[in-house]
């Protein structure tokens, strides 16, 4: 059951699922185990233990050998799901969804019979083929409905109906995430009524959602609701965003501002269970039209609030922060500056005048926060050498990052300076001291020295050194970083352990 290779799998939160499904299943469940006499254990275990290796092949041959030694065994419908997925991790994905399907046929009634239908339908669905992934994890839904494959069918079709717009037939199966029974070991059911309470407020429609959160949390339900709203309205973006700009697209970033009113004024008509947490109410709906980006109302929230607890500092920061946020610097600076938190305070007003392109006076600020803040010097220095290095001052810089007192991060970062002055052998020289004095490290250094030996025109010492992280760090990143410039930068293709390969002939 071949999927996509590893590298690709990395790229959504499809794999995570995904990963933690197989893993729950790749071993046999301990009541399970329990029932297997000792010649069969025996034979598993070393199935197991080759694929906890990923020795795929070796466990590929030892799951065969169970499967011919105990047929009828009450486990051979696990070993031979076990041989289906030890063949997709071998990359053949025709090959593994027929094996896949030979679970189902001869174990029709197997919790492995449901895992193995799953399997199929992600097969199915990484190969681009939606509408014939759907059919296989609806049969799934339709014959497992409440088990754990059951609820992840349900959120691949999810996923797959709303990519093609078939909000028809995503909206019951969100729905049944939300509210339904099943077994949620994954923790969708509290994703998937963030998700419906999204849906709604997006059509104009924020009754639904709050009639969802009030039947599915008991406790405070308003103050819920409002907390979800302010999340659905937040701006950032990613493959990994859950928020009405990212899901529905440009259109969803333009009714942001209108959905923000909308959702804004439903709270406010709804009466708070708790009297005394109407400020909460009313702190999650300035966040609101923060994150909606409706920057007056916003606002004139945030100094209501304010002038309401005026001791309240995380309320001070939040509204200093969107009025920097809102380019209104000096008014940010002078919110901060009431802090009680001197320090805290002194570093938002330096980072306000990086916010308005103004190094010189960000870097004076955190100059002067060094006789101020005795016990944060090596932050301090930190930040200030991060501030001068992005504005190109590198000597100043290798300066405030050897006073941070954070080896061996500060020489790495002294070696990118060195670099970007184009002192290479310099470069070179600080990575190798952090080679032989931080193991830890050691394989980050080694890589990053490949570079500037390249920097330098040394193309063969750069191959050396890439090869060298392929073989001697072969269980780190930094391997796989380096197996990858070698073959796209200089076209020499080798094994993740340094070996040139042999041509397949």
């Amino acid at each position: 059951m071949r999927v996509v290779t590893p590298a690709k799998l990395l790229l959504g939160a499809f794999f995570c699922l995904l990963m933690s499904a197989l893993t729950a299943n790749a071993k046999l469940a301990p009541e399970r185990w329990m029932r297997v006499t000792e010649e069969e254990r025996h034979q598993l275990i070393r199935a197991e233990r080759y694929f906890d290796h990923k020795e795929f092949k070796s466990a590929l041959a030892e799951y065969e050998l169970f499967l011919q030694l105990y047929a009828k065994s009450e486990v051979a419908s696990y070993a031979q799901f076990m041989f289906a997925e030890c063949t997709r991790q071998l990359g053949q994905v025709n090959t593994a969804i027929n094996e896949f399907r030979t679970v189902i046929d001869y174990f029709p009634d197997s919790i492995d019979a449901a895992a193995a239908q799953y399997s199929i339908g992600v097969c199915l669905n990484q190969g681009g083929d939606a509408e014939q992934a759907a059919k296989a994890f609806e049969k799934v839904v339709e014959k497992w409905p409440k088990e754990d494959f059951g609820a992840l069918a349900r959120n691949e079709l999810c996923a797959i109906y709303f990519r093609i717009g078939q909000i028809d037939k995503w909206l019951p199966h969100m729905q049944y995430l939300a509210t339904g029974e099943y077994k949620d070991t994954q923790n969708l059911r509290n994703l998937a009524q963030q998700r419906l309470v999204m849906h709604w407020i997006e059509e104009h429609n924020p009754a639904e959602g709050f009639a969802l959160v009030s039947q599915a949390k008991k406790k405070d339900p308003l103050i819920v609701f409002a907390f979800w709203a302010a999340r659905a309205m937040q701006p950032m973006q990613g493959p990994q965003a859950q928020n009405i700009q990212t899901l529905y697209g440009e259109k969803g970033k333009k009714a942001l501002p209108a959905l923000a009113s909308e959702t804004v004024a439903f709270i406010e008509k709804q009466p708070a269970a708790d009297p005394a947490q109407k400020s909460l109410v009313d702190h999650w709906c300035a966040r609101i039209f923060a994150n909606a980006g409706v920057t007056d109302k916003a606002t004139e929230r945030f100094a209501t609030l304010l002038k309401a607890h005026p001791e309240d500092d995380v309320l001070r920061s939040e509204y200093a922060s969107h009025l920097r946020d809102s380019r209104k610097f000096g008014e940010a600076r002078l919110v901060f500056h009431e802090m009680k938190d001197a320090y805290t305070a002194d570093r938002e007003i330096a980072e306000t005048y990086l916010a308005e392109n103004d190094a010189k006076s960000c870097v004076e600020a955190y100059q002067a926060m060094l006789g101020k803040h005795a016990d944060k010097v090596g932050e301090i220095q930190w930040r200030l050498g991060e501030v001068l290095q992005k504005n190109g001052r590198y000597q100043e810089a290798i300066a405030a990052y050897q006073q941070s007192n954070r080896d061996p991060a500060e020489l790495l970062r002294t070696a990118e300076c060195q670099a970007s002055l184009k002192q290479y052998t310099a470069a070179i020289q600080t990575l190798v001291g952090v080679i032989n004095f931080f193991k830890d490290a050691a394989p980050e250094a080694q890589y990053r020295i490949a570079d500037y030996q390249a920097a330098k025109g040394d193309k063969d010492a750069a191959i050396r050194t890439l090869k060298t992280v392929c073989k001697v760090y072969l269980s780190t990143p930094w391997a796989g970083r380096a197996h990858q410039d070698l073959s796209l930068k200089y076209g020499v293709d080798v094994t993740l352990g340094g070996a040139a390969k042999k041509d397949d002939k």
